[in-house]
């Protein structure tokens, strides 16, 4: 079985996220960009803290992970940078 392949999108209201959930810039409280894996499995992902106390994670591996990235400085002021 093969799954779809999951997208971000930027809207001026947020990120969504599948073209069915869209993440509130004024609901992400926090967000982290961290790299996994090494060589030829390595990512690199983005995790957002929401204020309803859940998270959700993006990766490079999504249409849309280049333009959601250069967004999340100007978007989201509790961003951690640890790449």
């Amino acid at each position: 079985m093969s799954y779809p392949q999951r997208t971000v999108e930027v809207v001026n209201t947020g990120l969504v996220i599948d073209q069915s959930a869209t993440l509130l810039w004024t609901d992400i409280k926090r967000a982290f960009i961290y790299e996994t894996g090494s060589g030829q499995e390595a990512l690199t992902c983005a995790e957002f803290m929401l204020v309803e106390g859940y998270s959700v994670e993006i990766n490079s591996q999504m249409p849309g992970w280049d333009l959601a990235l250069e967004h999340l400085p100007q978007r989201i002021n509790n961003l951690v940078d640890e790449r």
